[in-house]
């Protein structure tokens, strides 16, 4: 398995190459190098969806009335310079499977990416009759040699539009700071404990406050989770037990998920005390193993790597450690993987493993 992603004109990366994934995989490296556009081009590689778009605008807290005053810049922070004229190209092969990843950008109805696209075209001679404020953004997938899907995502005066949005998908991202609703927490928790998993999310729940006992949803009350401690007779809506436990909370849920074979978090140390971070790893590594789920996550934290190192001694075959550093060169950003072995070295012998 070579587990590797290639990623062309996206975001910061002209062209940058990985290698050597495994099931648990932790990206650090200094600010601004490029750890949350690897994040977002892993997410777009595994979900090619309208979906993922829009989730990552709505993580990068752009303006929607913004984009709707200016439709046709709408994409353009997605490519390498802003040049939407050359394409994004995210080519990998993962558990054997290739796959081809390309995102274009029209904004015109007469663009050849439309050729044989008879319906979106006439969607769109409605939304604008002059085709003057329109920018669309296409999404090709490729599995191995089997036949190219095309997904369609428009951006207009009024808004977003996509003929694929009655396929909608639940997209597994955690971001650093955009939490999910309390009425969606409490869908997530109904669907894990309808799947016998709610013991796993509470073990989760507990690394960060063993006085957690219950918990449970009441609709009748409020669509959100509640947790109840010990020494309370009833539960209190999760929103009251602060923002580490929402997050926590959130990922546990992602990762219990049967939906998701595949997850990504942000800022994986947000709200995870250093005293609980490598049981915290612990239990992802078992997560991941017991249901079979790959992670990304990325971090700025020297301790949530250590962490991470202590915890993956365990499971020294099933995760990975990339570093993104700055190649003094050509400045381009590189990626450095290594073992949990290798990094357990690296950290003994005080190396730099944060692209210093």
């Amino acid at each position: 398995m070579k587990n590797t992603i290639e990623i062309k004109n996206f975001r910061s990366f002209q062209s940058l190459k990985v290698d050597g994934f495994k099931k648990v995989n932790l990206i650090g490296g200094k600010n601004n190098i490029g750890k949350t556009s690897l994040l977002e081009a892993l997410l777009l590689f595994f979900y090619p969806h309208p979906n993922s778009t829009l989730g990552i605008k709505k993580a990068r807290k752009q303006s929607s009335d913004s984009l709707k005053k200016q439709p046709k810049e709408a994409w353009n922070s997605l490519f390498y310079n802003q040049d939407i004229t050359k394409k994004i190209c995210l080519q990998g092969e993962f558990d054997s499977q290739c796959k081809k990843i390309k995102l274009l950008v029209a904004q015109s109805l007469k663009s050849e990416i439309f050729n044989e696209d008879e319906n979106i075209k006439d969607l769109l001679g409605i939304i604008s009759e002059d085709n003057s404020s329109i920018s669309i953004l296409q999404i090709q997938q490729q599995i191995n040699t089997e036949e190219i899907i095309k997904k369609n995502l428009v951006a207009h005066s009024r808004g977003f539009y996509s003929p694929d949005f009655p396929d909608e998908i639940d997209i597994p991202v955690i971001p650093s700071s955009v939490p999910i609703s309390g009425q969606e927490i409490a869908k997530k928790y109904d669907r894990v404990k309808y799947e016998g998993k709610s013991d796993d999310f509470l073990k989760m729940i507990q690394i960060l406050d063993p006085s957690i006992v219950e918990a449970e949803t009441y609709s009748f009350v409020e669509p959100t989770l509640f947790l109840r401690k010990d020494n309370q007779k009833r539960g209190f809506p999760i929103s009251l037990f602060g923002d580490a436990t929402y997050r926590c909370s959130s990922i546990a849920l992602e990762i219990l998920s049967e939906d998701n074979k595949v997850i990504f978090v942000d800022e994986i140390e947000n709200g995870i005390h250093h005293t609980n971070q490598k049981e915290f790893w612990e239990l992802l590594f078992r997560l991941s193993k017991e249901f079979d789920v790959t992670i990304f996550a990325t971090t700025h934290s020297l301790e949530m790597i250590k962490a991470f190192a202590l915890a993956g001694k365990k499971y020294s075959e099933q995760g990975a450690y990339i570093e993104l550093a700055e190649n003094p060169r050509t400045q381009k950003t590189i990626a450095i993987t290594r073992s949990i072995d290798d990094l357990q070295y690296e950290l003994e012998h005080h190396k730099p493993v944060r692209g210093e």
